[in-house]
């Protein structure tokens, strides 16, 4: 009897190119997962490859990447926010293969993790709960103090990396027995804690939110929480966490054109160096 098998996507903003990277290789060699969680960044990517689009997976973590409206002086001229979450989603995103509206059609679970302001926690949305705008989509992506909350029927949200970064335990949590994860960090990553500045601005913009506050200050320790986690899991064969064997150069908000193809094709070569230890997990899974 086959068991559920998970596929966990980070974030990473730009360096998602490397979880772009990793699903289109998952799509063309038809590794399909019975649930499919992302956070931020993963979430994009984790809805083109649940519906199948390895070329949009390269264009959009690639070519459109690479578009100078996306961040910094672009955004801040165009939006009046350090990233360009409108120019991303409204303009570029519809100009790829990404029908967003037929997700609800696809094979399998679906869940983009997103932080409701209101209810000061993140809250996962499904394939059947996703707007056909894919604004979901969009908030999850939109990280605090970078830019601007994304409306939903009335209801603000943003990015669930506020509380979750690896979101494994969702996986855990819908049933899944096995676990493919998907870090845009390199093995030798430090996670530090933000600036003293970037907490006195998080303090003052969101004041009125203090479990967002909270959440936000304790984010260090939870992601290291859940690396040990994924670490346990792996140990007994449960899981394998997939991630950039070098560094290329991308940062979270910005990289070359030349970068980004790179980390994308470094994926590639991941994928395939790695091939027997993903197919032990997944041929566990499914028998």
């Amino acid at each position: 009897m086959s068991k559920r098998i998970g596929l966990v996507l980070e974030g990473g903003g730009m360096r998602g190119a490397y979880t772009a990277g990793v699903l289109s290789w998952m799509i063309e060699n038809g590794y399909k997962f019975d649930v499919v969680i992302g956070i931020s960044s993963g979430a994009l990517y984790g809805a083109m490859y649940a519906l199948g689009k390895s070329e949009t997976l390269r264009i959009a973590s690639t070519e459109k990447a690479a578009d100078w409206r996306n961040s910094g002086i672009g955004a801040l001229l165009f939006e009046r926010q350090v990233v360009g979450y409108d120019h991303m989603f409204d303009t570029i995103y519809k100009e790829v293969d990404f029908p967003i509206s037929k997700i609800s059609e696809i094979d399998g679970e679906y869940y983009a993790g997103v932080y409701d302001l209101e209810a000061q926690d993140t809250i996962w949305i499904s394939k059947d709960e996703m707007d056909p705008e894919g604004r979901y989509i969009k908030a999850a992506c939109t990280l605090p103090i970078m830019g601007r909350s994304v409306v939903i029927d009335e209801k603000k949200y943003m990015d669930g990396g506020i509380t979750t970064m690896i979101p494994v335990e969702k996986s855990m949590e819908v049933g899944c027995e096995y676990h493919v994860v998907v870090s845009t960090k390199s093995a030798d990553y430090v996670r530090k804690p933000q600036k003293r500045i970037t907490y006195r601005i998080m303090r003052w913009v969101y004041r009125k939110f203090p479990r967002l506050i909270e959440s936000f200050e304790a984010r260090t320790d939870k992601y290291y929480e859940e690396v040990d986690l994924v670490e346990r899991l792996e140990a007994e064969k449960k899981a394998i966490k997939l991630y950039p064997s070098k560094e290329v150069g991308v940062g979270r908000f910005g990289g070359s054109l030349k970068q980004y193809e790179e980390l994308f094709e470094l994926a590639y070569e991941d994928c395939e160096n790695r091939r027997c230890e993903i197919d032990a997990i997944y041929s566990k899974a499914k028998g």
